[in-house]
């Protein structure tokens, strides 16, 4: 039988400061994570605000549509930390259409058949950081 008396018992101050310690390791795990894959940097206009949508796992999601120097529309996807979760209320409010966007990240390349069976592809940008105008950093 296990005796449960003997367990140590963490106060309310232990306990904020364990979880303060979490979250900040979670931030910085995140961060060295999105460093990493930033490869390339894209500036871009938006063709339309950006969609804001969750996936089943809980997941923010961010799409913008978007139109690169020289005319070649794309499409940007964001990951929304879940540390930070006032960017969506930020990211609704300040990129709108017409608004230039500086991107960070990489190109993806997706494949896939169409209901009649054609190959199809298509590329998006994964971004993991977002900024306004030129303050990308």
């Amino acid at each position: 039988m296990i005796d449960f008396s003997r367990l140590g018992r963490m106060t309310p101050e232990e306990r904020a400061a364990r979880d303060a310690e979490r979250q900040q390791a979670e931030i910085d795990a995140d961060r060295k994570r999105r460093d990493e894959w930033s490869e390339k940097t894209v500036m871009a206009q938006l063709t339309d605000d950006v969609e804001l949508r969750s996936t089943r796992s809980g997941d923010h999601v961010a799409t913008f549509r978007c139109i690169e120097a020289g005319s070649r529309a794309f499409t940007a996807s964001y990951w929304l930390p879940s540390h930070s979760p006032n960017s969506r209320e930020f990211l609704a409010r300040h990129f709108r259409e017409g608004a230039t966007v500086v991107f960070k990240g990489y190109w993806k390349q997706r494949e896939w058949r169409d209901r009649d069976g054609q190959p199809r592809a298509s590329r998006e940008f994964q971004a993991q950081y977002v900024a306004a105008g030129r303050e990308a950093y």
